[in-house]
């Protein structure tokens, strides 16, 4: 195995013997200077084939700990799911038990309801998001609610690849909601970043839950009103998209959405975005 970049010290990039590249995860495997052969190949704990390059800098931000969460959910996945998913959904799942559990650390609760076509529709990724919301409450030793399943479930729904006739089309309206944000705040988003992927998938699961007619609530009345007045920028950026997916899709965001994409788009903001 030929280790061709370091990523950090326990995470490199390396090509194999047919020439593929790949991300592979081990103790001190990014101490050597690269290049370098790797000939001891048990020092390699975990690979991952055919991750976009935007997603490596997660590996930075998250603990190893909830890449390895992660990769176990995704692994069980496999095992259930017939599609093909998505070769980053172990970087995006990551990404999103990594911002569960800052919720839960400030207290933040969400109310996903249980949609009787959701649960029916997707029983298998609904099944897989049970398992993986014990499995994560076990291993970080926190208690994730149920409503977490649901979230779980729609990251396994939306990595899945359908047929063009299952899918649904969001990158207009992604676009769109882009494009407000870069006028609002006159700023340039790099569509490449990982934050953005961040926000796109955030973008994603919203409409998706509109589709099965599920809507996010709970009783963050208080936070809610503190981060609108804390970001009032971003908030009035917020109602302006909020007034944009009422006129062009026939819905709103609750206060709850509206919350979340204010998070989103100040992480967008301050780290995905370059002043024009």
């Amino acid at each position: 195995m030929r280790v061709i970049k370091k990523l950090n010290n326990n995470a490199v990039i390396c090509v194999d013997n047919n020439g593929n590249q790949l991300i592979a995860l081990g103790n001190g495997i990014g101490f050597p200077k690269t290049p370098y052969t790797l000939n001891d190949l048990s020092k390699i704990r975990k690979t991952f084939y055919g991750v976009n390059a935007k997603y490596y800098g997660l590996l930075n931000e998250i603990p190893d700990v909830i890449f390895t969460i992660s990769a176990k959910l995704v692994d069980v996945a496999k095992t259930k799911i017939a599609r093909e998913l998505n070769p980053n959904i172990v970087f995006t799942l990551a990404d999103h038990i990594k911002f569960a559990y800052d919720r839960y650390q400030k207290g933040m609760t969400v109310q996903v309801p249980y949609s009787y076509d959701f649960t029916h529709q997707y029983e298998t990724e609904m099944a897989i998001g049970e398992w993986g919301r014990n499995y994560i409450n076990e291993q970080l030793h926190i208690h994730l609610d149920k409503q977490e399943a649901v979230s779980i479930a729609l990251h396994f729904v939306n990595s899945q690849y359908f047929s063009k006739e299952d899918s649904i089309d969001e990158s207009d309206v992604l676009d769109k909601v882009t494009a407000i944000i870069e006028e609002r705040f006159s700023i340039t988003i790099d569509r490449k970043g990982f934050n953005y992927s961040r926000f796109a998938s955030h973008m994603q699961f919203l409409l998706r839950r509109q589709k099965d007619q599920m809507m996010i609530t709970s009783e963050n009345q208080t936070m809610f009103s503190s981060i609108c007045q804390e970001y009032p920028t971003t908030y009035d950026c917020v109602k302006q998209i909020d007034g944009f997916l009422q006129q062009n899709m026939g819905w709103g965001l609750s206060e709850e959405e509206q919350l979340y994409l204010i998070l989103h788009i100040n992480r967008l903001r301050s780290r995905e975005s370059i002043a024009s």
